[in-house]
């Protein structure tokens, strides 16, 4: 596969995500402690998650924006998201697909990986009235970021209906999938993450 032309996004930093939990908090008068005392973590925690000293898994930053009562995309994406940032910039390349071997050949590569436990899926008649193919992952399986793809699919599939009813934009749309890119961009595979990572 080659890749073509690269997109530039705005990236939602570590520290910006921690402004955002801290002025919801704030807004909400939550003392850190009580806070934490909510999550059951320990204050120095919620002081190392507002000041970006952490950086986050998303099932822990939905647990935050759940407490707060806010959408968790809310928290990922900085108030002056239309206001360009020094250095905040980074590039993602789009993938050609010009045959159905470059599909074949990205779902192999894929599905190899080890930090996601990836089941194949099919159905088909007569045992089923449905002839399905699909990729499965446990959100509970053993892989490293088996939950995290869980609750991004999710996240995914209620985006893509919400703009496939229009009610949000194209826009909107990818401002979120920019926000994806942004924050998973050091969830390392094969044991590379970074140690501060949470």
């Amino acid at each position: 596969m080659t890749n073509s032309h690269s997109i530039k996004i705005t990236m939602s930093s570590p520290e910006e995500i921690g402004k955002a939990i801290q002025k919801q908090r704030k807004a909400q008068k939550i003392t850190q402690k009580e806070f934490a005392q909510h999550l059951g973590k320990s204050e120095r925690t919620i002081q190392k998650y507002e000041s970006g000293e952490i950086l986050m898994k998303i099932d822990v930053l939905k647990q935050i924006a759940n407490e707060l009562n806010v959408p968790w995309q809310e928290l990922l994406s900085p108030e002056d998201n239309n206001i360009p940032k020094d250095n905040t910039t980074t590039e993602y390349p789009a993938y050609e697909f010009h045959t159905m071997s470059d599909v074949i050949n990205a779902l192999f590569a894929i599905t190899e990986l080890t930090d996601f436990s990836f089941e194949l899926t099919n159905t088909k008649p007569p045992e089923n009235t449905e002839w399905t193919a699909g990729i499965k992952v446990n959100g509970k399986g053993n892989g490293k970021y088996d939950a995290d793809f869980c609750l991004f699919m999710e996240n995914w599939i209620t985006k893509k209906n919400m703009l496939q009813t229009g009610k949000i934009s194209k826009e909107k749309f990818d401002s979120w999938k920019s926000d994806m890119l942004a924050y998973y961009k050091d969830s390392r595979l094969d044991n590379e993450a970074d140690s501060k990572t949470e």
